[in-house]
């Protein structure tokens, strides 16, 4: 099992987001990989203090097939790209 196969696919979906590699961090199961987890946990945090998280199976990590993980990363991306808006405008 390779996570940073895993976190190169997140950062090719950050970049799609229009994020920089200084936008956010990675943290896999709250702060260290658990190879005993049956679902992990990849939480994306933003230096502005919001975060969301993709919970991708063992099994899929384990298949070392993207595919069936993708979608929950860029469902991890995708809320914390939108900007809040500025009141009044």
């Amino acid at each position: 099992m390779n996570t940073s196969d895993i976190e190169r696919l997140a950062k090719t979906v950050a970049e799609r987001h229009g994020f920089r590699a200084r936008d956010y961090s990675l943290i896999w199961d709250g702060g260290h990989f658990d190879h005993f987890r049956i679902v992990h946990e990849l939480t994306v945090a933003r230096c502005d203090g919001r975060h969301a998280t993709a919970r991708i199976g063992h099994s899929a990590i384990s298949d070392s097939d993207p595919w069936l993980y993708l979608r929950d990363v860029e469902a991890a991306f995708k809320p914390l790209a939108r900007r809040a808006r500025v009141r009044g405008a």
